[in-house]
């Protein structure tokens, strides 16, 4: 095979290919990386560069298996979440968290979670640093952890990244004073689409090392997550004045919407326990708090109805009541149970 530079259309891959083949006519992986960064150097990554990249991946007879699976990758999930918009860098924070990707995707050796692809990890962690709206719990039980996690993607990409890249090289990690540490049975497991890699190395670990008696080692496997947990998760990691009022059984008053709506605007997150009836037609017919999701706008109270727009099931735009109207007071305080607030780092 060969390439036809033709169908290369970006000049800035196009160059950095030229340079990466300039002095042996063959494609290290480090190579291959390095053209990688020169695509993401100016904070964007665009379907030109990312199909460029592809192109050659397919074509080139001097690049390696394994950097041709990266390209690959890398052409597919930016495909599949295309949806979500364009891949972009825009601040420095997630530029550096981008470029510690970069050295996990040059590096290789023994993952300690054995069923999680490099390649996979590496692009879901890039574009959930472009986009932390992807990371997706799919049908595991995590809705707490990913609450945290979609928090710390957007406050600290770094500190996120480096959490997932410590316990793939490593099987344990620690932000600040937050050690996780998955069983074996957690990191042998091996997820599946809709839940990217990424979300059940982090996720999951981050669940699993909060068991008590059970692993969670499986997308079936159940354990709710308590607000006294996340709190401890929110402090040690560097968030302040985290607080929270929380109940399983017990709904909220209509007079904790301006206490919530105050710490929105005070640029806080917010964190609410809800019963998943709000979300979708009900399923389930317990009246308890079985839900978290991230509070993405503040609770419009308008006499006697409600509307919000929250974070859940990577759907940042989701909102209550479903299809966009507005929901009976009465109905979304019968079924909001808590929340949870603390001021980003």
């Amino acid at each position: 095979m060969s390439i036809d530079w033709d169908k290369v259309k970006s000049r800035n891959i196009r160059q950095a290919f030229s340079t990466a083949l300039s002095d042996d006519k063959r494609l290290s992986h480090v190579e291959v990386v390095n053209v990688l960064r020169a695509a993401l150097a100016d904070g964007y990554l665009s379907d030109e560069e990312v199909s460029d990249m592809a192109e050659v991946a397919r074509n080139s007879a001097s690049i390696s298996p394994q950097s041709q699976h990266l390209l690959l990758v890398l052409k597919y999930l930016a495909s599949a979440l295309s949806s979500y918009g364009p891949i972009i860098f825009s601040t420095l924070r997630q530029k550096y968290a981008a470029e510690l990707i970069c050295s996990f995707l040059e590096r290789s050796g023994r993952p300690y979670f054995p069923n999680l692809d490099r390649n996979v990890v590496g692009v879901d962690l890039l574009m959930r640093v472009a986009n932390p709206n992807i990371i997706n719990q799919g049908k595991g039980g995590i809705c707490g952890p990913v609450a945290f996690l979609y928090s710390l993607a957007f406050d600290s990409p770094a500190t996120y990244v480096k959490f997932a890249i410590d316990l793939y090289e490593r099987g344990k990690a620690k932000i600040g004073g937050l050690d996780i540490e998955p069983s074996p049975s957690c990191r042998n497991y091996a997820s599946a689409p809709p839940m990217g890699q990424g979300d059940w190395l982090t996720g999951a670990s981050l669940r699993d090392s909060e068991r008590y008696i059970f692993d969670y080692d499986s997308v079936d496997a159940r354990g709710g997550t308590t607000f006294g947990e996340m709190a401890d998760w929110f402090q040690k990691v560097g968030y302040a004045d985290v607080d929270f009022e929380d109940n399983l059984v017990l709904s909220r008053s209509a007079d904790d919407i301006g206490v919530v709506n105050k710490y929105y605007r005070d640029g806080y997150r917010v964190v609410l326990r809800i019963n998943s009836r709000l979300l979708v037609n009900p399923t389930d017919s317990s009246y308890r708090g079985n839900h978290i999701v991230v509070l993405r706008s503040p609770i419009d109270l308008s006499g006697d109805t409600v509307r919000l727009t929250v974070f859940t099931w990577a759907q940042v735009g989701r909102t209550i009541p479903e299809d966009g109207g507005r929901m009976p007071l009465g109905d979304f305080l019968e079924h909001w149970y808590g929340y949870l607030v603390a001021k980003p780092f």
